[in-house]
């Protein structure tokens, strides 16, 4: 029954994130609603934390000792890849803190896979001990990831129908699997077309 109550509590964040993602927040907060988004996404991210950290934890299986320091090592090498990633964001505007409009281009780590960030915390995810609550919440947050990235594909597809198309027949979405899947001359031809697509729609 516990077990079920954190996911129920997953369910409830993931859910309250996708139906406030994009312009929702705009009517009530204007310039602010990236911020209020980021706000209301925090106090939200604590209810199935707050649980999972309350609930008791059995493990499902003996860990061999060098294991545990493999997966030390690629929550790390996860951890890099993150502070490596915002070289390519802008994080004040991300965060809320700064109104920014950002137009559509393919960072060196967009050229594996069309959501870096999501990738990473797929690695973090399940590199972590796996007890019985870690389990339902790396689940939960799987599915989420899932479901969530094709909702955020959707709202771009509206303002770039043609290049961002393109762009995910050829770029996995969660894991690189394909390598290097996106070439420099065709980067630079889809960052043209978005580019054309952005000034037809303003």
């Amino acid at each position: 029954m516990s077990l079920l109550i954190l996911a129920a509590c997953w369910l409830l964040f993931g859910a309250s994130h996708s139906l406030l993602a994009g312009h929702t927040l705009e009517r009530a907060f204007g310039r602010h609603a990236r911020l209020a988004f980021n706000a209301i996404a925090v106090v939200a991210v604590a209810l199935p934390l707050g649980v999972w950290a309350w609930l008791p934890a059995q493990a499902l299986w003996s860990e061999p000792e060098h294991l545990r320091w493999v997966r030390h090592g690629v929550t790390l090498l996860a951890g890099l890849g993150f502070v490596h990633t915002l070289r390519y964001y802008s994080l004040p505007g991300f965060l809320g803190l700064r109104l920014e409009t950002w137009p559509l281009t393919f960072s060196p780590w967009h050229r594996w896979v069309r959501h870096p960030w999501y990738f990473l915390m797929l690695v973090a995810m399940w590199a972590q001990p796996l007890t019985d609550t870690w389990l339902v919440s790396a689940l939960c947050m799987t599915t989420y990831l899932v479901i969530g990235s094709r909702m955020e594909e959707q709202r771009i597809l509206r303002f770039h129908p043609d290049s961002y198309a393109e762009y995910c027949r050829i770029v996995p979405g969660l894991l690189p699997w394909r390598g290097l899947a996106l070439d420099n001359a065709t980067r630079l031809r889809l960052e043209a077309v978005a580019a054309l697509e952005s000034a037809r729609t303003t």
